[in-house]
Parts: structure tokens; C-alpha cells; sequence
């Protein structure tokens, strides 16, 4: 009966991550571009705003564990502020510009590829066999949503291959992150390593809003005032409240089982690009299908699979 239980809370977290993180990229769309698609706040504004609010509201909680973190865990919370959040928030919204928003909530499916790698690779985790069907499964749903209508090559293979890439490195920077979470950090609570994380780069991101024109740009602009909402909803609840959330998750099951939230992403991404006027086809709804059956196998073994070295697999 334990055992059920926690796998439909496992279910539910998922879902919730999958919805916020999934709404991200419809803010970020919101945050740079008016209804009439004009620029309001840039890439890197948008970057360094959703950091820096979401470390202030984090500040608290960050203070108060402050004391308690190692001299050794500093460098560890450093890497996961740095690739878990920092990095990725300016190479999203930098692809965002060239790429529709629910494209680059497709490609963030990327993200247990490499977990996965990166596990396997540096940390020495095995899989089972049924995990990797299972990854291998929920990519190609990956690839049928981001290949579905041709939207990936719409502005030109040079410039959409430019920006897709930048989504894979920001996933690969997550694979990294959560890897480094699960593997040196599970000793500390996770609303620590969240605000502390977000804490060591906050000086960076109040330099770059420094030499910035936010404040200009939210007193002069049409769409000022309505892009900050945008912002600050995805800095409270897209960084801010999912990180803890995510952290959690990765504790109480694995790195490789967290990560596959990524997968679930791209059908909420698609359903806000398609109220947003982006066309939702039948490919989508077949990838969404493909996707949840891949995660589903993944979650399904993730809990059975032993401390056995690389390369034994069931």
C-alpha cells in the first residue's frame, strides 16, 4: 500500500513539474515579444531577471541553512547554480527568439538523454534494459513532436539548427546538475540546495540587470508592465517553487527518473503554443502518446534497479 502511494504521489509531482515547467516557455515567449511580436524585455534581461527574483524570494530560506552547508558542498551548489539554473535560463530564451516556444519545450525532452549519459559515463550508474527501452522510446515521441509539420527547419536549417543547439547544451547542463544533486548533495534538504544554489548566482545576474535597460523598457513600453507579470510568475513558480519541487523528486526517486519530467513538458509546451495560435496536429498527439509510455516504462523499473556496476543490465 506504501508502495502504491508513493508512486502516485511520484506521478503527481511529475505532472505539477510538467505543467509549470511546461507553461515556461509560453512566459518567456510572453516576456520578450508583444502580442504584435515586437521586442520588450531582451534574452539576456529575461535570463537575469527570472534568477534574480527567484533568488531573492529564495533568500530566507538560503540564509537560514547557510551555516549548516560544508566548506566541501560549496563547489557542488556552485555547478548546480551555474548549470542547473543560470546557463540554461539565457541559452532558452536566446533560442526562444529564433525558435516557437513549443519547439523548444520539445526539445528540453532531451534532458534524460543526458542524465543518462552522464550517469552512466561519470557517476557509474547501471540501467536496466527496460530503462532504456523506456528512454529510448520517450525520445523518439521527442522527435515526432519536434519533427511534426517541419516547425524545427521553418526559419532555415542555419538558424533553427543554431538554436536547437543551444536547447541541447542547456539540457545537457541539466543532465550535469541533476546527476551532481542526486550523486553530492542528498545530505542536504532541498529547499536548501535550491536557494543556496540560486543565492551563488544572484551577484552575476544583478550585474547584467545593471548595465540593462529593464527599467526604461518597463516604464516607456506598451507590453512593460505585462511582460514583468510574465517574469516574475516564471522566477516564483517556474524557478523558484519547481526547483524545490524537482530537488525532492530527485531524492525520492533518482536522477534518471526525475529528469524524465522533460518528457511530459513538450504536451503541456504544445498545448500553450497551440492557444497561443501555433497549430496542434495529430503528430502531436502521437508523440504525446509515445512520450508518456516512454516515461511510464521508466518509472517503472526506477526503483528496482541495484547498485550494479556499468555495463550489467537485466
Amino acid at each position: 500500500m506504501q508502495k502504491e502511494k508513493s508512486t502516485l504521489w511520484v506521478w503527481g509531482v511529475l505532472i505539477l513539474l510538467a505543467f509549470v515547467w511546461g507553461s515556461s516557455f509560453i512566459l518567456m515567449k510572453t516576456a520578450m515579444f508583444d502580442v504584435h511580436g515586437s521586442k520588450v524585455y531582451s534574452p539576456l534581461e529575461v535570463a537575469a531577471l527570472r534568477i534574480s527574483i527567484a533568488a531573492i524570494v529564495m533568500l530566507p530560506i538560503a540564509l537560514r541553512y547557510l551555516k549548516s552547508i560544508t566548506r566541501e558542498k560549496w563547489i557542488w551548489l556552485l555547478v548546480i547554480g551555474t548549470l542547473g539554473n543560470l546557463l540554461p535560463a539565457y541559452l532558452f530564451t536566446t533560442a526562444q527568439t529564433q525558435l516557437p516556444s513549443a519547439v523548444v519545450g520539445m526539445l528540453n525532452s532531451l534532458t534524460p538523454l543526458f542524465t543518462m549519459l552522464v550517469a552512466v559515463i561519470i557517476f557509474g550508474t547501471a540501467l536496466s534494459w527496460k530503462q532504456l527501452s523506456g528512454l529510448v522510446i520517450g525520445f523518439i515521441g521527442a522527435g515526432i513532436l519536434i519533427l511534426s509539420g517541419g516547425n524545427v527547419f521553418e526559419s532555415g536549417d542555419e538558424i533553427a539548427w543554431g538554436a536547437c543547439g543551444k536547447v541541447a547544451l542547456a539540457t545537457l547542463f541539466y543532465g550535469i546538475s541533476v546527476n551532481v544533486l542526486k550523486e553530492k548533495l542528498m545530505g542536504i534538504p532541498s529547499v536548501a540546495i535550491a536557494a543556496i544554489a540560486l543565492l551563488l548566482v544572484l551577484a552575476p545576474s544583478l550585474i547584467m540587470l545593471s548595465f540593462s535597460n529593464v527599467i526604461e523598457t518597463f516604464n516607456s513600453h506598451d507590453s512593460g508592465v505585462i511582460s514583468m507579470v510574465a517574469i516574475i510568475v516564471l522566477s516564483v513558480f517556474g524557478t523558484a517553487g519547481a526547483l524545490v519541487l524537482f530537488n525532492s523528486l530527485i531524492k525520492w526517486t533518482n536522477a534518471l527518473t526525475a529528469s524524465s519530467v522533460t518528457y511530459i513538458i513538450p504536451l503541456f509546451a504544445a498545448m500553450w503554443g497551440w492557444l497561443d495560435g501555433e497549430v496542434l496536429t495529430k503528430w502531436h498527439l502521437l508523440g504525446g502518446g509515445v512520450i508518456i509510455c516512454g516515461v511510464a516504462l521508466v518509472n517503472f523499473r526506477a526503483n528496482q534497479v541495484s547498485s550494479r556496476k556499468v555495463g550489467q543490465y537485466e
